[in-house]
C-alpha cells in the first residue's frame, strides 16, 4: 500500500497535480493543483471561477441580458453565473422554463461555461448537451469541502477531472 501511494503522489508531481480523498483536501489545496474524480454527463473542457449556490437554480429566473440569478430569497440572487463555472445541488421549474432559460443565456453570452451537479434532471442534462456546456455529477466529496466561491476550478469532462488551483 505503501509503495502505491508513493507511486501515485510521484507520478502526480510530475505533472503538477496531486489526487487526494476528502481527509488529504486542506493541507494539498495550498500546495498545488488538486485533482478530483467526477463523471462527466456532456463533454467538454472548461475553466473558470467557481460560483457555488446551496439552492436549486432555475435558469428562467436569471436575466439572460446579465446572467444575474433574480430569483427572490435565492442564495445567488444578485450574482452572476455568466462564464462561471456553477456548482449547484439541481434545476427546478418545468422542461420549458429550464431549457429556454438556459438557451437564452446562452445566445447572450451569459451561459456558465461549465456546471457540476449533484442531482441532474433529463432536462438539464440533454440542454447541457445540445448547448456543449460540460456537466459532471458524482463527484468526490472532498472536492465540496475544498471549493470555495472564486476558486479556479478546471472541469474536463472528457477524462472525468475537476482540478483546483495549480
Amino acid at each position: 500500500m505503501a509503495n502505491h501511494d508513493a507511486a501515485r503522489n510521484r507520478d502526480a508531481a510530475n505533472i503538477g497535480t496531486v489526487t487526494v480523498g476528502a481527509a488529504d483536501v486542506s493541507a494539498a489545496v495550498g500546495a498545488a493543483a488538486v485533482s478530483f474524480t467526477c463523471h462527466p454527463i456532456s463533454r467538454g473542457v472548461a475553466s473558470g471561477e467557481a460560483l457555488i449556490s446551496r439552492d436549486d437554480i432555475c435558469f428562467y429566473l436569471t436575466d439572460p441580458e446579465t446572467g444575474v440569478v433574480i430569483e427572490k430569497g435565492h442564495s445567488l440572487e444578485g450574482k452572476s453565473v455568466a462564464g462561471k463555472i456553477l456548482i449547484f445541488p439541481g434545476g427546478k421549474g418545468s422542461s420549458v422554463v429550464q431549457a429556454d432559460g438556459l438557451y437564452q443565456l446562452m445566445l447572450r453570452g451569459n451561459a456558465p461555461k461549465a456546471m457540476i451537479i449533484k442531482n441532474p434532471d433529463t432536462v438539464l442534462v440533454a440542454t447541457a448537451i445540445i448547448m456543449e456546456i460540460p456537466l459532471v455529477d458524482r463527484v468526490d466529496e472532498g472536492f465540496y469541502a475544498a471549493v470555495k466561491d472564486g476558486d479556479r476550478v478546471r472541469v474536463d469532462a472528457e477524462e472525468g477531472r475537476l482540478i483546483m488551483g495549480g
